[in-house]
């Protein structure tokens, strides 16, 4: 992952980091940056996994509210957090082959 301010990339992280971590990272090395002035880049596996750990913390819980209640709202709530999620951690664009 890397942090990325104003179009300049600030670090490049190995590993799965949560906000909190990624805070603690940014004070650690004296990185005077606004954590919500932030944009991230992922890797493909790593924007999946992220995604994956979303989607068991915050949507999967909304789908089993809908899959109870059915209701159109509990449903649309259910999608409205998928696609947040989704774009909170965008795949890379990956160039299209000419072949």
């Amino acid at each position: 992952m890397q942090l990325i301010y104003n179009d300049t990339v600030l670090a490049t992280l190995g590993e799965l980091m949560s906000e909190a971590q990624i805070r603690h990272f940014l004070l650690m090395n004296e990185i005077d940056v606004p954590f919500e002035a932030l944009t991230f880049r992922f890797e493909h596996e790593e924007a999946l996994e992220y995604r994956r750990l979303s989607y068991l913390r915050e949507s999967d819980p909304l789908y089993m509210e809908w899959q109870f209640d059915q209701t159109e709202a509990a449903k649309q709530a259910w999608l409205d957090k998928v696609a947040e999620i989704k774009a909170r951690f965008p795949l890379p664009q990956t160039p299209v082959s000419e072949d």
